[in-house]
């Protein structure tokens, strides 16, 4: 069983501010209700479907929905389509052919409609062709084929990492919107119960209008929070239901308990070294290395263009002539007409108006832009991994701080509302107070996120997302589909 949040831990203990349960419930059901009118909702849709997402759910989805991966594998198929094409045209090929002629024509001097002549004629051939040497350009073309494909398999494994990262991060971020409006449900309500109180006094004359007003003020300023915080939760629902591919009227529900959040010990600290020396092994790179090759192959197509090439062919030819009136056609097509050739054909390109050289320069040109990508890349790839590294050794800190500023804000608001009870305090140090403890209580949900999504994003740049996922979230990767 997964460790679930306290989401008690943000409700203050001193008997002086607490939120009773009923009251909390209620308030967080009226605010639910009417989310869709403070974040900007359409209206109710007719048959609106929910989906509760847990994380593996996400994951699922993403791997069989998401638009991005099916035009990846899309991608592959035409390559395979290639490597076939180019495979099959270094075999033999067989050509047959059949024709017919009917022939009408006069004899002599008589007009063709009072004495004319119907004949007719058949003739069909089957002729074969096998470039037996193509200066090399053959079998390079095959090489290309099959280093462009495998080169758009690598990218369909990047593509599906980045999915599943970008997939995962937007569920949690989704989350930790869910928590800021729970911290900001339990602020209202805990300064609207302060503003309750504060009347009462006012009547009493104990408290002064100006009291109220401040008060009155702090609510309405947590009002707006929350409608924001509102609005940015659906916002983030509507990016995870884009990655998903779900229709954006589903209404999403959030299966926390299944979620991982919140569980630092899912979050072992990298091991950089390790993760270094993999990166050279990561889908987009390993993709530039058979570009790299397929390029190079390409230069060997253009140079042959400029090398002799020996061709096979062959042939079998019969007809049938209905002027020839001793033999019938099964005589004439089957038995005495055939005739078989077979014979060789060298070709030596002496004047190809410079097209050859030209292929080849064009061909070293692409090449060197092939090896100036994988500079480039693997560039982006160090520096990344090392940028995730300095994020979640930041994160992790951050996290730590501002854990214990949410403990002494916890304490210092406790004091404080004592000292102000007995007159010791005034409101204004008591609302200063709150506001720095609900700061701290967003910066550790914060905090949090930023660690999750930063050691996430190390797995992604050492290509080891899926491994990270199976072995620390005990989450099993679906195979595609």
């Amino acid at each position: 069983m997964k460790p679930r949040i306290d989401i008690s831990r943000y409700v203050r203990s001193s008997s002086h501010w607490l939120i009773p349960m009923h009251r909390t419930i209620f308030l967080i059901l009226i605010l639910t209700c009417s989310a869709g009118m403070l974040s900007g909702q359409p209206p109710e849709i007719e048959n609106r479907s929910t989906r509760t997402l847990a994380l593996s759910d996400v994951i699922s989805l993403a791997l069989n929905r998401n638009l991005t991966l099916e035009r990846s594998k899309v991608q592959i198929e035409l390559r395979e389509n290639d490597l076939q094409f180019e495979e099959a045209d270094s075999q033999a090929n067989l050509t047959g052919s059949l024709g017919g002629n009917l022939r009408y024509f006069g004899n002599g001097n008589e007009p063709v409609w009072e004495d004319g002549t119907l004949t007719e004629s058949l003739n069909g051939s089957l002729n074969s062709s096998l470039g037996l040497y193509t200066g090399g350009g053959r079998e390079a073309s095959i090489n290309q084929a099959r280093s462009t494909l495998e080169a758009s398999i690598r990218d369909l494994d990047r593509s599906r990492h980045i999915i599943l990262f970008n997939s995962i991060f937007r569920y949690m971020e989704a989350i930790l919107r869910l928590k800021e409006i729970e911290i900001q449900t339990e602020e209202l309500a805990s300064r609207q119960e302060n503003l309750d109180r504060i009347i009462v006094s006012f009547e009493n004359q104990i408290r002064i209008e100006a009291d109220v007003l401040r008060q009155q003020s702090l609510v309405a300023d947590s009002e707006r929070r929350l409608a924001q915080a509102k609005q940015t939760h659906q916002r983030s629902l509507y990016f995870l239901k884009e990655l998903l591919l779900l229709p954006p009227e589903t209404e999403i529900l959030l299966d926390l308990e299944n979620s991982g959040w919140g569980n630092s010990d899912y979050l072992p600290d990298p091991d950089v070294q390790s993760s270094w020396g993999r990166i050279l092994a990561r889908p987009d790179l390993l993709a530039q290395e058979f570009r790299l090759q397929a390029a190079d192959e390409g230069i060997r197509i253009a140079k042959s263009g400029g090398k002799a090439s020996l061709t096979a062919s062959a042939s079998l030819r019969t007809n049938y002539s209905g002027q020839d009136n001793k033999t019938g056609i099964a005589s004439q097509f089957l038995s005495r007409q055939p005739e078989l050739s077979g014979g060789l054909t060298l070709n030596i390109p002496i004047f190809d108006r410079r097209r050859t050289s030209t292929n080849v320069a064009r061909a070293t040109l692409q090449l060197r832009q092939e090896q100036i990508d994988m500079v480039g890349l693997k560039q982006t790839a160090r520096t990344d991994l090392l940028q995730a590294v300095l994020d979640f050794n930041t994160a992790k800190a951050q996290l730590a701080f501002s854990s214990d500023q949410l403990r002494s804000a916890d304490a210092a608001l406790e004091a404080e509302q004592a000292r102000y009870d007995a007159g010791a305090a005034t409101l204004l140090d008591v609302n200063s107070l709150l506001s720095t403890r609900l700061d701290a209580a967003v910066a550790v949900e914060e905090s949090w996120f930023d660690l999750f999504t930063n050691r996430l994003d190390i797995t992604l740049q050492d290509g080891t997302l899926e491994t990270f996922l199976i072995n620390k979230l005990n989450t099993q990767v679906p195979v595609l589909q």
